[in-house]
């Protein structure tokens, strides 16, 4: 509280009476002769109590206990008028009482403190009025409650309660019940469950403040939730499920070729459940942390047949090595007196040509009879062959997917005109390959 000496309380009342003179004995005259009159004597203690007998009786009893429980009576009023009751002082405003403090409280530091702080809030000076009485000690304010009893008297000025987070202020409300209302309303609409809690210290101060500085009730959610200071924290449990994927068992069989799979039992995933400890801030994921996992199902392998039966071209069939179905000039057997190892298909110069199978190139060059030809290796024994070719697009060594560009079709070498020699051999037999095309 400010104490401050000031010159504006006067203190008004009516003033304590004044001690007056002793007066002197009367006297009476009598015969010319003054003569003063004096009270009797108070009895002795000898002529109240008579002994008697060994005991000490009462002379005059009645009498004398009669003016001793007066006495007492009087002297027990005295204790409890000074036990419950002081000197006070009566603050009025405008005809209002507003408080009473006690006599030895400096009147004028209080009411000069009040001045300074409606001067702070911008309002005017309270006019105060003060008056003495006897009042009850249960009844007095202190300088502070009292500074406060002043304020209030400014209709721009009320009590209000100034809610602050940290130490900082938020917002002020009408009454305590709104700032709870308010923040049980923000602790349900964030919180993830009954054991929800405010981020920070919240404190809420009894203040008078100027009455256009507290915040509607209507607003007090949004005013919470404008200011970063203070979120609803939550820590919840939670239960995430995710996936155990299933593996993969192989089991080889030579009845089925290689690359060929065949599926005996489907695999199913299982199924985990893990237990986090989420920690939300106003309905956003903080952070988590596991607690447990527990296998909800387990996972069903899947149970292949792997083929190990070698695979050859024969087997997966020979692509058309030219990108149009052509006219076959001439068939694999006897042809003028010797043995035609191939199939001739007639096509222009310059047509792409391309491998029937996978495989390496094993041969990729010119000679007088094929002209410049090439061989591809598919493995297991089996070769095919592209002769007369105008141009080679691949080298020794090369491996090349089935459909791979090999050259552009020609007449090269002993051909009687533009087409395609094809030869298909296992291991060393020769076949027919447009039997074994797919």
């Amino acid at each position: 509280m400010e104490i401050e000496n000031t010159n504006s309380c006067i203190v008004s009342g009516p003033a304590p009476e004044t001690v007056q003179a002793k007066k002197p004995e009367k006297t009476e005259t009598k015969g010319g002769r003054a003569k003063k009159l004096r009270l009797p004597p108070l009895p002795s203690l000898r002529s109240v109590f008579r002994f008697k007998k060994g005991l000490w009786k009462p002379v005059g009893a009645k009498k004398f206990l009669t003016a001793a429980a007066g006495a007492a009576v009087f002297a027990s009023g005295l204790c409890a008028l000074g036990a419950f009751c002081t000197v006070g002082v009566d603050y009025y405003s405008g005809g209002r009482l507003l408080c009473t403090v006690a006599a030895a409280d400096d009147s004028a530091a209080i009411i000069g403190a009040a001045a300074r702080k409606a001067v702070r809030l911008g309002v005017e000076e309270p006019d105060i009025q003060v008056s003495p009485k006897l009042a009850l000690k249960k009844d007095l304010v202190d300088g502070d409650e009292a500074i406060d009893k002043i304020l209030s008297a400014s209709p721009e000025l009320c009590r209000a309660c100034v809610v602050c987070v940290d130490g900082e202020e938020l917002f002020a409300a009408a009454d305590m019940a709104a700032v709870e209302t308010v923040l049980d309303e923000y602790i349900g609409k964030y919180g993830k469950n009954e054991d929800a809690r405010l981020s920070a210290n919240v404190e809420v101060k009894d203040s008078i403040i100027r009455r256009d500085e507290i915040t509607p009730d209507e607003k007090l959610l949004s005013a919470l939730e404008a200011d970063d200071a203070l979120t609803v924290i939550s820590a919840v449990d939670e239960v995430r499920y995710s996936t155990i994927a299933y593996e993969t068992v192989e089991e080889k069989d030579d009845s089925l070729y290689v690359g060929d799979r065949e599926v005996i039992t489907a695999g199913v995933d299982g199924r985990a459940a893990t237990t986090m400890e989420s920690v939300y801030s106003d309905g956003e994921l903080l952070s988590a942390s596991i607690i447990g996992t527990e296998t909800v199902a387990e996972p069903v392998n899947e149970v292949v047949r792997v083929g190990t039966k070698p695979r050859n071209a024969l087997v997966d069939g020979l692509s058309y090595p030219l990108p149009v179905q052509c006219r076959v000039t001439s068939g694999v057997g006897p042809r003028w007196g010797r043995q035609h190892r191939g199939v001739d298909l007639a096509v222009d110069s310059g047509t792409n040509v391309t491998a029937a199978a996978a495989g390496t190139v094993i041969t990729a060059k010119y000679n007088s009879s094929y002209g410049n030809y090439v061989q591809i290796d598919h493995g297991y024994g089996i070769v095919t062959t592209y002769a007369h070719l105008s141009a080679i697009g691949v080298e020794v060594g090369q491996s090349v997917e089935r459909g791979a560009f090999l050259g552009y079709s020609g007449s090269t070498g002993n051909s009687t005109g533009p087409h395609l020699h094809f030869e298909l051999i296992d291991n060393g037999t020769y076949l027919d390959p447009l039997e074994h095309l797919v």
